[in-house]
């Protein structure tokens, strides 16, 4: 009986342990895409469902550069009449039903989504968009931000 103690023990010890070290491996593989200049960057923080059907999804941009990056006329949807500063721009690809979701707008057709501004050197930024939710057998989708290279696979969460 004692034996079977120890086993036991020492298997939770050892599960324990396991996440201890894969914790920080998982941190660093972050979903991101570069820009025209490699030293901008939007990493994907993620993408998750929530109440309603809507999918919110959470960025941030990296400006890692020696000069400021202002794309806040760049970030928005072309054909909509967004004024400049409005994170619009950015939408999702379903690649299973092969759909393209856009930014959700209240009733007086503004987004629901954050501001968007220039970005310092050495800087960052979090910005935010929510669109309509895939159906429930989606589980990934493409992150397609202008400026920057499609971002594949991002988990629904």
């Amino acid at each position: 009986m004692r034996r079977s103690a120890v086993r036991a023990g020492f298997a939770a010890v050892s599960i324990f342990a396991s996440v201890t070290f894969t914790a920080p491996t998982l941190a660093q593989d972050v979903l991101s895409a570069e820009g025209q200049d490699p030293d901008i960057r939007v990493e994907v923080r993620d993408l998750k469902r929530g109440d309603g059907g809507v999918v919110t999804l959470r960025l941030r941009l990296v400006n890692d550069s020696d000069a400021p990056f202002d794309a806040s006329c760049d970030m928005r949807e072309p054909a909509a009449n967004d004024s400049c500063g409005d994170f619009t721009g950015a939408y999702l690809l379903d690649a299973v039903n092969k759909k393209k979701y856009l930014v959700v707008r209240d009733s007086e057709s503004h987004c629901v989504c954050s501001g968007i501004e220039a970005i310092e050197p050495g800087k960052k930024m979090n910005i935010w968009a929510t669109y309509p939710a895939p159906p429930d057998g989606v589980t990934e989708m493409t992150v397609v931000v202008p400026l920057f290279e499609p971002i594949e696979g991002v988990p629904i969460n």
